[in-house]
């Protein structure tokens, strides 16, 4: 945040506390609601007014013990109405705030916010973008994905609530990278990997470096370059990658799907998740073929008349469904 915003929130706290000590401590049941939404509309708003609030009465109390002579009011013209001088001017208070008292003020406003501010994204169906996080990290969020952030001073989070990313964690030994997909957590300090989460299933491809990977039910497993691993009901399966399968895994990075003998019903399982236009493998016996190749992952009528061409399949297309089956006997 910008000191000059700073300087604005701390001027309106001073603001709010001085508007309530001319009303003897209590503000009218309006004025207080609308001070308890500026409060809630964040958290430095909370810091800055517990702060000054506390220095204001601490001032009070040593001012008491220093003097016993009656403090006199005078009025002087302010803008918005009188400020009353019966204490110490409150940037004068604030200047005298000790840390304890800042620990206090911060302690008190998790009351209010028991979670760190986060950032949300999302990507829709065929959509990719990239997002360039404050400690210099890089995440690309594929199709149909939708994550939240938290990057502050004391750590770095991110919540993968489902779809895939590519990670590109800048180096913080001090703050380890943590990102949480349902039951697995994967802990970096700098690397490059992507996840892909379905539901309870969590997939991890290793580029650089290396990751740790531990879910509610399993030690924690260090995944290194090339490593790729299935994490699901408290099992995990850990296979090395060749450079081509690591290749084929982050071809979406491209806008490609990369296959590499896979069936033609799992083919079919990654082109839906890009298009309005789904597969639909209507038989066995053409649901097991197997597919090779690069595709572009937004161009399923291309895909699909290429297995007409190569393969002799039937293609129909019935509103926003192309039809794959064997050809007629």
């Amino acid at each position: 945040m910008k000191s000059t915003e700073l300087t604005a929130i701390e001027a309106r706290a001073a603001d709010w506390i001085a508007e309530r000590d001319r009303g003897d401590g209590r503000l009218p049941a309006q004025r207080q609601t609308e001070l308890d939404d500026w409060l809630c509309a964040s958290p430095a708003h909370r810091v800055a007014f517990l702060r000054l609030d506390h220095a204001w009465h601490r001032a009070d109390r040593l001012r008491a013990l220093q003097s016993p002579a009656p403090v006199l009011r005078q009025p002087a013209p302010r803008r918005g109405g009188w400020a009353w001088l019966a204490r110490p001017p409150l940037r004068y208070a604030a200047a005298g705030l000790s840390l304890a008292t800042l620990t206090l003020a911060l302690v008190l406003g998790v009351k209010f916010n028991t979670e760190p501010d986060t950032v949300n994204y999302a990507t829709a169906r065929g959509q990719r973008e990239s997002v360039m996080l404050t400690d210099g990290s890089q995440l690309t969020l594929n199709t149909a994905t939708q994550l939240r952030t938290a990057v502050t001073a004391q750590a770095r989070q991110v919540w993968l609530e489902r779809g895939e990313a590519f990670f590109d964690i800048a180096h913080d030994a001090q703050r380890p990278f943590v990102i949480h997909a349902g039951k697995q957590t994967v802990t970096v300090l700098g690397t490059k990997f992507s996840l892909y989460r379905d539901g309870e299933r969590l997939r991890v491809a290793v580029l650089e470096g290396r990751v740790q990977l531990q879910s509610e039910r399993s030690r924690p497993t260090v995944l290194t370059r090339a490593d790729a691993a299935l994490a699901e009901a408290g099992n995990l399966l850990v296979t090395k990658q060749s450079p081509q399968q690591l290749t084929a895994s982050l071809g979406w990075l491209q806008g490609k799907l990369v296959f590499n003998e896979v069936s033609l019903a799992e083919a079919a399982r990654q082109f839906n998740r890009y298009g309005s236009k789904q597969l639909v493998i209507q038989d066995d016996a053409a649901a097991r073929i197997g597919i090779g190749g690069v595709f572009d992952a937004a161009n399923v009528e291309a895909f699909a008349r290429l297995l007409h061409a190569g393969f002799g399949l039937q293609v129909r297309v019935e509103g926003d469904e192309i039809q794959i089956s064997s050809p007629a006997s």
